[in-house]
């Protein structure tokens, strides 16, 4: 690190210098020592005490400094202007330690060009080293990145020449920051780690600056665990929180913990600005405009020209589809900061989830003008240009960033799957409609069916929305889920089988994993309908709902059976009104509960079209299009109000779902272990608060905790089910047969029977090896809830066990039905009805069966030979072709070209037949 550099281009979006994270540093005295040791704690009432006990002497300087900064993290910036300058006045030292203070309150109230003035006065003497970077960042803020080149520059010549040296942690820290404001990410991380050698790892400061590089370049993993190391130095530090809130939305999409998190910032400061920018960012991902409006408005009132929230408000306006406020706040934001192309970079991060990839380009394009070296900008240019088909202008885009950004892993996996894996490894074909992309060695049997599929699904599509797409819209299947992922986000683990883009597609295929591959193409298909049909403004539970429904009516066997969990969501409470239905998608604990969310989007459009009509309900798609918002969307639609649809859903669904009030239905939903610790102290003798804490205790990792927490509840109410039922599986887990079937006794006598319960004792009855007993709890447990395969599964092993062919066969019909997924399943069910002969039947499940496991040679003979006996010979001899494809060894290949010669001396062919049986010799093996 110590020679010269190239700083290498990133995106920084230009924020505040966070407050020293030891407030030890640079001070002396016992009584600034415990200030200290309190703040970090978040006593912060008696930190401040310890201070204003310095009345004199030589400490009254420091403590005033500390104090400053004291008042600066609550948010008190008037009283830390004053109290910093009240310490600068006592002499040189302590002026150059309160400048970079007042500079800092007075930045968090909008007052940028004072705050510029008061590191000044002080940015040349030779220790003056946060001063000089506190003025880079705020020249940086003002878009003068040329001049706050030369203070902060200066910090790494202090670092060059051992100004700061290998000891000196808080120096260390600044020279890091430095490189990462200059966009150097590799010096950044270099200054950091050796901060962290010197003693940096109990600075907070450090943590969260090495959190935030970690951030910018898509490590949202060591981001975590830097600021996990910053709770737990200052657990209350508001700073720490709007970070965790950070890590949380990065890492997890967790809604409900970043809410908390943000809330407890708050609660020290009321004025961080950070934090309603993430209250607003949380607001906006479930559309609640008015919210997101409010968030911004109150965080503006503290500092007017803060250019995150100033952002903030354009993307708010932006989805709000006022583009007069989108367009004049843009103009705000550049003429305080004509270089703050981070701008384009916010909004585009909210109109991504609403599927506006055209705009993004747009917005990219403005970017890299504004600012021709932010190379991020770049790389969502790219990335979003080949989501729209353009492949050959997303990687010149992507070439770019990575030339000067070798940090950026988004374009530097993309780049390498574009230029390196899918020219070796893959084949497009292009037609009229799509544009398909295959594995080169899948393409063989794969487009023997994905376009027939497509091109049923396009035509239904078609006539009953009354609306075609853009054509051809581009079909990529891939192989391998690392591939997959990294085209659909650059980053190689995003969890998924199917993402749309509205004018491409991309998915998981066959080769990647078990799964219903054309259930998911199906499903994707559908968005790409419902975003262009409505100009890309359609909500995310419409659109979710929607393609859920299309599956639903195409075949039985691909919708989702998730009644348990959304009753106990419905019971709950947990499922939002209508018009902001897009909160079940985003405030979730667990990915149970993202399936439960497509399944209640899904049954909320199956209400809507069997009661108003699906006209009416694909009617709401342009209407969404022309910028309506959701009430009057549906007004309009469907003639009622959004409310009295809300009503009639909830009134359906408590119907629909009505068998589950007669049993138990665990509801095991934990809050976050704050929210759940708030909850109970304002109800400390509530068993189902008590049992919600217990929950978010275990998911904590604190389970002795968690187990008292838990026979508190039960002392109040020994009959409450969930505590009983957490009891259970803890008895269960840990081996104690007796009294997990003690447990489930006087659950049932108390009245909680149930599916669950019946399953549980199941397991139990497993362990105890008593086969009836289990058999009899699987028969009471489907009983109980027709909806679920885990019975099934269950009954079919045990007469696979006994070799009872009929109950094999009964469990695996309605088996089949319920999990669309498992090849097992299918495959196994067309084997037994082909044994016995049951050829019409066999007929319909090997189609089914073609969509889970197209590859399987087998399921492509067993399917031939019912289709042969059920007089379909043409059709058998597809099938027997595509088996041959799928590379059977030599034995079974010979015998399927015997098989294709019958089928062809059956429909009179004698020259093919011919042409097989001398094949059938030629692989046949050999000896």
């Amino acid at each position: 690190m110590r020679t010269n550099r190239s700083f290498l281009a990133a995106l920084f979006a230009a924020t505040l210098l966070a407050p020293a994270g030891s407030f030890a540093d640079d001070t002396s005295g016992k009584a600034v020592g415990r200030a200290a040791i309190l703040a970090q704690k978040g006593d912060y009432a008696a930190a401040q005490k310890e201070l204003d006990a310095v009345k004199s002497g030589p400490e009254r300087g420091p403590a005033l400094v500390e104090k400053a900064r004291l008042e600066l993290l609550q948010g008190r910036y008037a009283d830390a202007v004053k109290t910093a300058k009240s310490a600068a006045a006592l002499g040189k030292d302590t002026k150059i330690q309160a400048a970079p203070i007042i500079a800092e309150a007075l930045a968090s109230q909008g007052k940028v060009n004072e705050a510029i003035d008061a590191v000044k006065d002080v940015a040349d003497e030779d220790t003056a080293h946060r001063a000089r970077l506190v003025l880079g960042e705020l020249l940086i803020r003002s878009g003068k990145r040329g001049a706050a080149s030369v203070p902060l520059r200066r910090l790494v010549e202090a670092y060059n020449d051992d100004t700061i040296n290998d000891r000196d942690a808080e120096g260390l820290s600044l020279v890091g920051r430095a490189a990462h404001l200059l966009r150097s990410a590799h010096d950044a991380n270099q200054a950091y780690g050796e901060a962290e050698k010197a003693g940096a790892k109990t600075r907070v400061e450090t943590l969260l600056w090495r959190a935030e590089l970690f951030l910018d370049k898509y490590n949202p993993g060591e981001a975590g665990e830097s600021v996990k190391a910053a709770q737990k130095i200052a657990p209350k530090d508001p700073r720490v929180h709007v970070a965790m809130a950070r890590v949380k939305l990065e890492n997890a999409m967790d809604f409900e913990a970043a809410e908390s998190e943000i809330k407890q910032a708050l609660e020290v400061n009321p004025n961080l600005t950070s934090a309603y920018v993430i209250r607003a960012g949380l607001a906006l991902r479930t559309m609640d405009i008015a919210a997101a409006d409010a968030a911004v408005k109150r965080g503006l009132e503290v500092d007017a020209t803060n250019l995150e929230l100033l952002a903030m408000k354009a993307a708010t306006r932006f989805l709000a589809d006022d583009l007069a406020g989108y367009e004049a706040t843009k103009k705000q934001v550049l003429s305080l900061n004509p270089e703050y192309s981070a701008f384009f970079q916010i909004v585009a991060e909210y109109a991504e989830w609403e599927h506006r990839y055209e705009d993004i380009v747009r917005m990219m394009d403005e970017a890299t003008q504004v600012d021709a070296q932010d190379m991020k900008a770049f790389a969502t240019l790219g990335l979003n240009k080949i989501r729209l088909g353009d492949d050959d202008g997303g990687l010149d885009a992507l070439r770019k960033s990575w030339k000067k950004d070798r940090f950026n892993v988004r374009a530097y996996n993309t780049l390498n799957l574009f230029e390196k894996t899918i020219p070796g490894e893959y084949v497009a074909t292009n037609g009229t409609r799509f544009r398909i992309r295959y594995h080169k060695e899948e393409k063989p049997v794969l487009e023997r069916y994905v376009p027939r599929m497509l091109d049923e699904a396009w035509d239904s599509m078609v006539k009953r929305y009354g609306f075609t797409p853009k054509m051809p819209v581009s079909i990529e299947l891939y192989a391998d889920s690392e591939h997959f992922s990294i085209r659909t986000s650059g980053l190689p683990n995003v969890g998924i089988q199917g993402v749309c883009f509205g004018q491409s597609l991309a998915a998981l295929s066959p080769g990647a994993g078990p799964f219903n591959w054309g259930n998911v193409l199906w499903h994707e298909l559908g968005h790409v309908f419902a975003i262009q049909y409505s100009k890309s403004h359609v909500p995310r539970w419409f659109t979710e709902g929607l393609s859920e429904y299309e599956t639903i009516i195409r075949r039985p066997e691909w919708q989702r059976e998730e009644d348990p969990a959304l009753f106990a969501a419905l019971k709950g409470g947990r499922i939002p009104p209508l018009d902001g239905f897009n909160r079940a998608f985003t405030h979730v604990d667990s990915v149970e509960d993202v399936t439960m969310a497509y399944f209640a989007a899904s049954q909320l459009v199956v209400f809507m079209a069997d009661k108003y009509g699906f006209d009416k309900v694909a009617a709401m798609l342009p209407r969404w299009g022309k910028g309506e918002r959701t009430p009057d969307v549906i007004k309009g639609a469907l003639g009622v109000s959004h409310d009295e649809v809300d009503r009639q859903f909830r009134e359906w669904l408590k119907k629909r779902l009505a068998r589950y009030e007669k049993q138990y239905v665990p509801d095991l939903h934990a809050p976050p272990l704050d929210e759940a610790r708030k909850a109970l102290r304002t109800d400390p003798k509530n068993p189902k608060k008590l049992v919600e804490l217990a929950l978010a205790l275990f998911s904590d990792g604190q389970k002795p905790e968690a187990l008292a927490v838990l026979d508190e509840a039960l002392a109040l109410d020994p009959k409450q089910p969930d505590a009983n039922f957490v009891r259970l599986r803890l008895a269960m887990g840990e081996k104690k047969l007796d009294d997990a079937a003690r447990i489930l006794d006087k659950m049932v006598a108390n009245g909680h029977d149930g599916y669950v319960l019946r399953m549980k004792a199941a397991d139990l009855a497993e362990m105890r090896k008593d086969k009836t007993r289990m058999k009899a709890c699987f028969e009471a447990a489907f009983k109980f809830d027709p909806s679920q395969a885990e019975p099934l599964q269950g009954l079919y092993d045990l007469a696979k066990e006994q070799k009872d062919i009929a109950g094999q066969l009964d469990a695996l019909r309605r088996l089949s039905l319920l999990d669309q997924h498992d090849r097992r399943v299918w495959v196994k069910l067309l084997e037994l009805l082909v044994e016995r002969g049951l050829w019409e039947e066999a007929v319909k499940v090997g189609e089914s069966a073609i969509y889970v496991d197209v590859s399987n040679t087998k399921v492509h003979r067993l399917y031939a030979k019912a289709l042969a006996r059920s007089g379909r010979q043409v059709s058998a001899i597809f099938e027997l072709n595509s088996a041959i494809l799928t590379k059977p060894e030599p034995a079974e290949m010979t015998q399927i070209y015997e098989d294709l010669a019958k089928g062809y001396d059956k429909l009179g062919k004698a020259d093919y037949a011919k042409q097989a049986r001398d094949l059938a010799k030629l692989v046949a093996p050999k000896g």
